[in-house]
């Protein structure tokens, strides 16, 4: 990890909630693995999410450390309906995924899962990322990197290529979403103080509640990734 960035002040880091879309296969799974274990080698043979799975993972910002709770979710259309009411509450960002050498994981992208941000989400609000994964097997390439750009300016996101084959750009993907992230609820609270607001700086751990409202905070214990745990083992 880079050693740029210094803790939060006076506190614990802020926890924000970020979710990773794409079609089954398209190494949302391995991106995820790549990031909490760089240093292991990759497991070729990792099967399909079959559910919902999270992992926390401390991160820099240039504003200082945060911590991503990361949610990955099958990419199967009977797992994805049912589940993805429940995934995109209370989520601050989103990484959505597609392969290199597969154009219909690409095409995926805007007839289907662009629609089920806008379905389950308000997707104007979260901070959104294209990953376009696999950029080791160039060879293999079927989306090139003028498609993915037009496909950004399109929907108002950044873009990287990765590989969790080789750990390339695996971590800058998730230094710059969740950067992303923070600027806006630091801005957010900026806008608040100076508003005279008593509302507390949502996605932050010890968020103030406002009045008859949840409060907008992702609650999880230390620890590390729950394996498959229910989407209720947090308090998402």
């Amino acid at each position: 990890m880079s050693g740029r960035a210094t803790s939060t002040p006076g506190g614990k880091p802020p926890l924000y909630k970020i979710v990773m879309l794409g079609d089954s296969g398209v190494g949302k799974t391995s991106l995820v693995a790549r990031l909490t274990n760089p240093d292991r080698p990759l497991n070729h043979d990792i099967s399909a999410t079959m559910g919902i799975e999270f992992d926390t993972q401390m991160l820099d910002t240039p504003q200082g450390k945060v911590k991503a709770q990361i949610w990955d979710t099958a990419g199967q259309e009977r797992f994805a309906r049912v589940l993805l009411p429940t995934y995109f509450r209370k989520a601050k960002g989103v990484i959505l995924v597609y392969d290199i050498t597969n154009a219909k994981s690409f095409e995926s992208l805007s007839e289907r899962w662009m629609a089920q941000l806008n379905d389950h989400s308000n997707a104007d609000d979260l901070a959104k990322l294209l990953v376009g994964n696999k950029s080791d097997l160039e060879g293999s390439r079927e989306v090139t990197q003028e498609k993915a750009s037009a496909f950004c300016q399109e929907y108002g996101m950044e873009f990287l290529e990765t590989s969790a084959k080789s750990g390339d750009n695996v971590l800058q993907a998730f230094e710059k979403l969740i950067g992303i992230v923070h600027d806006r609820a630091l801005n957010a609270q900026s806008k608040s103080k100076g508003g005279g607001s008593q509302t507390g700086l949502k996605g932050v751990a010890g968020a103030n509640k406002e009045d008859g409202a949840e409060p907008d905070i992702v609650k999880l214990e230390d620890g590390g990734a729950s394996g498959g745990a229910d989407a209720s083992a947090c308090g998402c």
